[in-house]
């Protein structure tokens, strides 16, 4: 492929660039090192997942791919996250700094597969700094449940490299098999990477232009789309196996909404809307926050606004395709893979989420790189100009990264910024309750449980983290009847009945506490605290050997807890 006259970098421009993404990364994002896990799936993922306390075995190995963990199926996140808990066990530090690694690693890889496709090298060199220090990144890197993010953007970038190289040789079998088995780790690190037959597509169309003659009029030949099409058809087979095996998995565990919740035309109108934020967020990414919970309402002025920006946006890009053809694949890249987290089928009660945006947003760097030097090209004598305008975006969208990244200190700290920053944000609420509620902060978690209970009425999580102050308070009587009430309402949860257990054992109720206990274990036997509140029943029965027996699986899981006031 021709080089630009622009385009004239040597070894040490190259290594440069490598040791500034290096740098980039490790100035916004090694202060992680010093932050906590949060109370945001770290502690069911990590600190109370039963299989790392098992230590590594080859069954536990099969287990991660034939036995669905807290609503995924993800067996290389899952065995990546075990190895770091036999290397760092509780220590959140070991667990952050292999994100930053591996954020760091993909950024790398993109520099370098975004050159060889299309030795575009300072084009090249700021899409992977904008990845690399943007602070929509910031949740996917600073969040150690969310390692399938980095992990599988490294499988992606690997797939991309390896596509180039499929393309360069002709499009051998064996370089065929090597970019779908890439592409299998990457799904079984993170199932959103079911677009990537569709971004190949793409970049097939450009950079890599293979679906149209060389000297050829038309830029799509039909005989080459159809010979791509079918080259990927054993990627389109492990993708469709993928999205099936997610959705029944999620499905389940209960993990998805149905329509009755959260109806059709209410998740029309929030993907369109999200595309928007996402898309303002890219350009100013201020007031970044975890989580964005759903409106109550659709907004649908706001969707038909967002659906008119979308169409004019594409419509744009498909008439410049003749001469500016990556505007378009920037533009699509951007759109499709946002698609299976767009809310169509909504998993989670969030609206919209910062890391969705980790590898759909290179679309978009990609649209405005390449333009931007469309028009160097053009004007020379703005190519000062234009350098400087790149350092200036990459160095405020570092500095608002580096900020973003503080805000992940601590669950406290994540949750209070989230409600300096949204509005009537029940999610926020009740997380930071439940973090002053871990500080024994009891009447400033009251009052967040209390919000969240008003903004989410009848929320059994908001309720129950009610009742759990008022058994921190002592006021056991007031907690049981809300224990109770949750017992009733929600037959076969685990966390009502426990708690329930543990309140009634505070009062010497010994054997009504032991059977809600036992049962409560019979749901989720993780929570040490239920070990350890049987073996104190069990004790006060008289029934010393069983009572050592759960006192031991109570310290197998490494937590301590003080049952008895």
């Amino acid at each position: 492929m021709s080089r630009s006259p622009l385009e004239e970098p040597g070894t040490r421009e190259t290594l440069g660039v490598c040791l500034l993404i290096v740098g980039a990364v490790a100035a916004v994002f090694l202060q992680v090192r010093h932050h906590e896990f949060v109370n945001l799936d770290d502690v069911a993922w990590i600190l109370q997942n039963p299989r790392f306390q098992d230590g590594m075995s080859l069954s536990t190995l099969v287990r991660y791919f034939t036995e669905p963990l807290e609503h995924n199926w993800i067996p290389l996140t899952w065995i990546s996250l075990h190895l770091n808990y036999l290397a760092h066990g509780r220590e959140a530090a070991g667990y952050l700094l292999t994100n930053v690694f591996l954020h760091g690693l993909a950024s790398l890889l993109l520099f370098g597969v975004l050159r060889r496709m299309t030795g575009a090298f300072y084009c090249s060199a700021f899409c992977a700094l904008f990845f690399a220090i943007h602070p929509l990144h910031v949740e996917s890197v600073a969040w150690a449940s969310e390692r399938k993010d980095v992990l599988s953007a490294v499988f992606f970038m690997l797939t991309l490299w390896a596509y180039a190289r499929h393309a360069e040789s002709g499009g051998s079998i064996g370089s065929a098999l090597g970019v779908s088995l890439l592409l299998l780790l990457g799904l079984m690190s993170k199932p959103m990477l079911v677009t990537v037959p569709f971004v190949l597509l793409l970049l097939d169309f450009w950079p890599l232009r293979r679906l149209s003659e060389p000297d050829g009029e038309r830029l799509v030949e039909p005989r080459l789309l159809r010979a791509r099409l079918v080259e990927k058809l054993p990627m389109f087979a492990m993708v469709l196996a993928s999205s099936l095996v997610t959705y029944l998995v999620q499905s389940s565990t209960g993990a998805v909404s149905d329509l009755e919740r959260l109806p059709l035309e209410a998740r029309v109108a929030n993907a369109l809307n999200a595309y928007l934020v996402y898309l303002s967020q890219t350009v100013l990414p201020q007031g970044l926050a975890i989580p964005y919970p759903n409106p109550d309402a659709p907004d649908w002025s706001g969707a038909a606004g967002a659906a008119v920006l979308l169409a004019g946006a594409t419509a744009i890009a498909v008439s410049a395709v003749r001469d500016r053809p990556y505007l378009l694949v920037g533009w699509l890249w951007f759109v499709g893979m946002l698609v299976p987290v767009i809310g169509l089928v909504q998993v989670g009660i969030q609206a919209h989420a910062d890391r969705y945006m980790y590898l759909p947003q290179i679309g978009l760097s990609i649209a405005f790189a390449w333009g931007a030097a469309e028009v160097v090209r053009q004007t020379p004598a703005s190519r000062p100009a234009f350098a400087v305008v790149a350092v200036l975006i990459l160095g405020w969208f570092g500095g608002l990264a580096w900020q973003q990244v503080q805000f992940w200190r601590d669950s406290t700290t994540l949750y209070s910024r989230a409600l300096s920053v949204t509005a009537e944000n029940h999610l926020a609420h009740k997380g930071l309750a439940d973090a002053m509620l871990a500080e024994n902060r009891l009447d400033e978690a009251a009052l967040h449980y209390q919000e969240a209970s008003a903004l989410q009425p009848d929320w059994m999580d908001a309720e129950l983290g009610t009742a759990d102050v008022l058994s921190a308070q002592g006021r056991l009587p007031e907690a049981i009847e809300i224990y109770q009430r949750w017992v009733t309402k929600a037959p076969g949860h685990a966390r009502p009945i426990g708690s329930l257990g543990l309140a009634l054992l505070r009062i010497g109720r010994f054997e009504e506490a032991l059977a809600r206990i036992e049962v409560a274990l019979r749901y989720d036997d993780r929570t040490a605290e239920l070990h350890a509140g049987r073996g104190v029943a069990l004790d006060a029965l008289g029934r010393r050997a069983e009572a050592r027996d759960a006192y031991r699986e109570a310290l197998d899981g490494l937590y301590r807890y003080t049952l008895l006031s």
